[in-house]
Formats: C-alpha cells, structure tokens, sequence
C-alpha cells in the first residue's frame, strides 16, 4: 500500500508542475516548436544518448572485469533493463537494484555487483561535476546574477565531503563511528561490508582512471547530445550553458518526489535557460524530447525485461531488496 500511495504523490507532484509550467507558457508557441524540430537533428540527438549507453555499458563491464565473467552482450541487456525500470515502472524498486538482482543472477556475488554499480555511478557524477567546476571557473560571467551560484557551491562541496568520507580511512572510520549508534536492521554491518568491496577498487587505479575517463566522454557527449537538439528546436544558446546547466538539471532530477525526474528537470530547464536567452517553451520543449528520447531508447530494455522473464524477475528484485 505505501508503494502505491507513493507513485501516486510522484505522479501528482509531476503533474502538478508540469501543467503550472505548461499554463504559463503560450501553447500556441509550444506546439509550434515542437513542430518546428529539425528531424535530423533530433535523430543526431537520439544517437548520441543511445551510443553513450553502449560506452556507459562498456565503462561498466571494465568495472567488472577479473572479479564476473560476463559477457559485454549480456551486461549491456542488463543495462537497458535498468534503464526501462527508470523511466517506465515507477515501483519502489529502481533500475540499479534491478541491475543488481539481474547481475546477480547470472554471477552469484552480491557484493561485486553492488559494489560495481556504485561506482559506475559514482564515477559518472564525479565527471559530471569536474565539468561543472571547470565550466563555473572559465564561464562564471555567463551566470553571474542568475542565483545558481549558492546551488553549485552545495553540490560541489557536498560531493567533495562525500567522497572524503569514502576515499579518507580516518574520516571514513568517523563516519561509521557514527553510525554505530545507529541500530536498523544490521545496516552498519552491510554498509561495512559494501565498504571494504568497495574499497578493493583503490587497488586497481588503472581501472579507475580509465572508468573515469569514459565517465567524461559518456558525460560530454549527452550535454552535445542536448546541444544539437536545442539547435534543432532552433534556440540559440551558447554550449558554455550547457555545460553549467545540464549537471544541475541533472541533479534537480534525481530528488525522488517526481515521477522519473518530470517536472522538476522541466523547471530547471525553463528557470535557467530562459536566463540564458531562450524562451520558455525552447527550454521546455528540449527537456520533454529529451526524455522522450531516452523513453525510446529505454524500450529496448522492455523488451529485454520481458525475454528475461518479466514480472517475476520485479518480484525476485523486489524480494531481494527486502
């Protein structure tokens, strides 16, 4: 019953804000760019997501490499299956667990497999906020003014405070001093033996540079990806924006209060975007074919889901979690 009542407030809370974004905005000037889109353009677009999924893909399977024999095929059907879960089956259940369950199913190490996603993860957001912190320093001058400047202050130094607890023995061994005290269902020792998996990657720091350099390219190429759609809706904003502004709409995305991020990456777009020159419904209408592009591209994990089994692979995932 909590599962059901909680999609029910997502559903609301994106709905809510997509139709007071929609109810501000000329419909008519809506309609007519999405209309206006340069279809090669949004193909160029759809290819470029859909590719860095495969590189994404790859960057995770060097993760796993030494510790489960698997093949890049099949990891890559594991992958998409997450990315369906995302943005198709708003269950308490996220694509990463089912990452999990479908990668342990096929290895029988639950540690490597949590622990490989993490840092998949981990990786990907520590590119997405190097280029945040590059762009800010050379591109400052293009947000001075715009009120986000407190927002990257907090999610760069929040992100460097979370990685010293997790890279820093000594801060690492204060954090979980902490947490001792804490007494919910075993969680200290789980997260202590996540930790100490986690921690054979420090080992291996070819591995993480190379993961890391996969993660700028994966992240490069979506916010170009984003670049040539806004060109192909016709707006005519700089690609210096982008790199300052997809990381934060990323982030405002993924607070769990939305169905799939709708309406909050929606806000995002339009309350920076519109600073930066463009009008309410271009800003709109890229962040909605955005995710309509990676709706589509995420089909192809339906239809893995279902070769694998379908609904009763979400109720083993379901089942594993708890």
């Amino acid at each position: 019953m909590k599962k059901i009542i909680s999609v029910i407030i997502k559903i609301a809370v994106s709905g809510a804000i997509l139709y007071a974004l929609f109810s501000r905005m000329d419909s008519g000037a809506f309609w007519k760019t999405l209309r206006a889109v340069d279809l090669p353009l949004a193909v160029l677009a759809g290819f470029i997501f859909t590719f860095s999924q495969f590189v994404s893909t790859y960057r995770w399977s060097i993760l796993l490499k030494g510790d489960i024999g698997i093949s890049y095929l099949k990891l890559l059907s594991i992958y998409f299956i997450g990315m369906f879960f995302n943005n198709f089956l708003p269950t308490a259940v996220g694509g990463d667990v089912v990452k999990s369950f479908y990668l342990y199913r096929e290895s029988k190490r639950g540690d490597i497999s949590l622990a490989s996603i993490f840092m998949d993860r981990y990786a990907g957001f520590t590119a997405l906020i190097l280029m945040t912190a590059t762009a800010t320093i050379f591109g400052y001058a293009l947000i001075g003014g715009m009120g986000v400047g407190g927002f990257l202050f907090t999610l760069i130094g929040g992100y460097v405070a979370a990685s010293l607890v997790i890279w820093v023995g000594p801060l690492h061994s204060w954090a979980m001093a902490i947490m001792a005290r804490v007494h919910f269902y075993g969680i200290n020792k789980k997260i202590d033996t996540f930790y100490k998996t986690l921690m054979g990657y420090k080992k291996r720091p070819g591995i993480l540079v190379r993961v890391f350099i996969l993660s700028l390219f994966v992240q490069g190429s979506i916010i170009i990806g984003y670049f040539a759609l806004s060109r192909g809706l016709g707006m005519h904003v700089g690609l210096g924006y982008f790199f300052l502004f997809i990381p934060l709409t990323t982030t405002a995305a993924m607070l769990p209060v939305s169905l799939s991020g709708l309406g909050l990456r929606e806000s995002a777009f339009v309350f920076l975007f519109m600073k930066a020159g463009a009008r309410a419904e271009e800003a709109f209408t890229l962040s909605i074919l955005w995710f309509g592009i990676s709706a589509a591209v995420s089909m192809i994990g339906g239809i893995e889901y279902l070769r694998a089994g379908g609904k009763a692979g979400e109720a083993a995932a379901e089942t594993s979690v708890e």
